[in-house]
């Protein structure tokens, strides 16, 4: 898949062209270091993955994620950052990245997360996600769970998709859609990386068989 890379600072680029590079399945397409380049790269190659950093600069990768996601629902965004705020994580959830990853991740681990978005899934970063678990102070209300919506969100916890969670359980994947749709509303939760966390911080895999 082609690859553009964003970034103000030469050598963070330089780094992930190295890191990336040694995999087949991506190659590099080009690279800009400010909102003005950015937009003449992407318009111009369209390419299949864009990796931007969020401080370019004077100015913010906001500005380029929007106007991507507009013009081109198929490319994949990520941002890779040493923002660890979470209204900066928010944000870029309602932007639609597919994926949110800290620059202080290991080479392997940034090689995952692109790969993972590069075959359709999302991929946040679990640092942060356990920051803006805290900042938001999410309403635990595990009582409020039926036991079979504890058994889902102990499936969850182990990255079962419906499908997987409807063989396990012997229910209907319409049925298991329900019950995320509960376990979310019950517990103020807004993505399955969320319950996920929340079910192993709770041990809740002791659950299922």
């Amino acid at each position: 898949m082609n690859v553009v890379s964003i970034d103000d600072y030469p050598l963070s680029r330089q780094g992930l062209m190295a890191v990336l590079g040694l995999e087949s399945e991506f190659e590099f397409a080009g690279e800009a270091s400010s909102v003005k380049e950015a937009r003449e790269v992407i318009f111009r190659l369209k390419p299949e993955i864009i990796i931007i950093d969020l401080k370019l600069k004077d100015e913010s990768g906001f500005d380029i994620i929007s106007e991507v996601k507009e013009l081109d629902s198929d490319c994949k965004v990520v941002i890779l950052t040493s923002s660890l705020d979470p209204d900066d994580f928010k944000r870029a959830s309602e932007f639609g990245v597919d994926g949110y990853i800290l620059k202080d991740a290991m080479p392997e681990e940034i090689v995952n997360a692109v790969r993972l978005v590069s075959k359709g899934r999302k991929y946040y970063d679990p640092s942060i996600m356990e920051i803006v678990m805290k900042k938001e102070n999410l309403q635990h209300n595990i009582e409020e769970l039926t036991s079979r919506e504890l058994e889902v969100l102990a499936a969850l916890g182990k990255g079962l998709s419906n499908r997987d969670i409807a063989e396990q359980l012997f229910i209907s994947e319409y049925t298991v859609k329900k019950h995320v749709s509960q376990i979310f509303g019950k517990l103020g939760l807004s993505c399955r990386t969320q319950a996920a966390l929340y079910a192993n911080k709770h041990k809740l895999g002791s659950l299922l068989v």
